[in-house]
């Protein structure tokens, strides 16, 4: 038994990857990821959903900023004021996408890679630079694929998305409507007006600066949960990979329960 606990001990539950003949070492599972990463990977996945960093981004904002124009005047200013931010970055071409790459890359050529502040992701996009846009974020999709898998697998309870679900099926919905107005040759445009205005609502502009920034909330979020760990376990939180940290929010979860 020793010799086998010592055998998944040694499991490397990490993946290498050649970008820009370097190879790169990459967290890619719970088992090992640890939370303080997971947590600025998250953040600034947050930040590229919200404002982005590229000119499709910008076309998103302007398409969303028409449809609030008609419908909510407070929403509409604050999607004017993301596209804002979102010009910004494409101007100072600063990617929150793939500074949350950075976050995840666990060592390039052997040499560790442990400064997580904003400088020290941008070192090392700065090393990788020659790599294309594509190659990183088709990583990036793929990475957070697995990750978010392996998280509804074990939390199911925290991690299923049921707005995601209703999403899903006015999407379905929308699609009837469609269909319909091809094969019985009517005027649908104020309904699909109706529901794309609905689907709108689930992604609602969210708030980037200020005290009631998105990023301030979701930092103070982590500390709290990671106080109330410590606690109630007498355990360090950040000093856990997400496996645990999360296996320790569903225990005080229950608990509670």
């Amino acid at each position: 038994m020793y010799y086998l606990s010592n055998a998944i001990n040694k499991i490397d539950f990490m993946i290498t990857k050649e970008i820009n003949k370097k190879q790169v070492r990459l967290y890619d599972s719970i088992d090992e990821l640890p939370i303080t990463r997971f947590h600025k990977y998250n953040k600034l996945l947050l930040i590229d959903s919200g404002i982005g960093s590229d000119l499709s981004d910008i076309d998103s904002h302007i398409e969303r900023l028409y449809r609030y124009i008609k419908h909510d005047s407070k929403e509409a200013i604050q999607e004017l004021q993301n596209m804002r931010q979102s010009l910004y970055m494409v101007n100072q071409e600063i990617s929150p996408k793939f500074l949350a790459f950075a976050a995840l890359v666990e060592s390039i050529d052997g040499v560790k890679n442990d400064d997580l502040s904003d400088e020290g992701m941008r070192k090392t996009l700065e090393i990788l630079k020659e790599a294309s846009n594509g190659v990183i974020s088709e990583l990036v999709d793929t990475l957070k694929k697995k990750v978010d898998s392996e998280l509804k697998l074990y939390f199911p309870a925290i991690f299923e998305d049921a707005s995601l679900k209703e999403y899903y099926d006015k999407l379905k919905v929308r699609t009837k409507v469609v269909l319909d107005g091809i094969i019985e040759g009517k005027d649908i445009d104020e309904e699909l007006e109706k529901i794309d205005f609905e689907l709108l609502s689930y992604s609602k502009p969210k708030v980037f600066s200020g005290k009631d920034s998105e990023e301030i909330k979701f930092d103070k979020q982590f500390e709290n949960m990671c106080l109330l760990i410590g606690q109630k376990l007498n355990k360090d939180a950040k000093l856990m990979n997400v496996l645990e940290y999360y296996n320790a929010f569903d225990y005080i979860r229950n608990e509670k329960k």
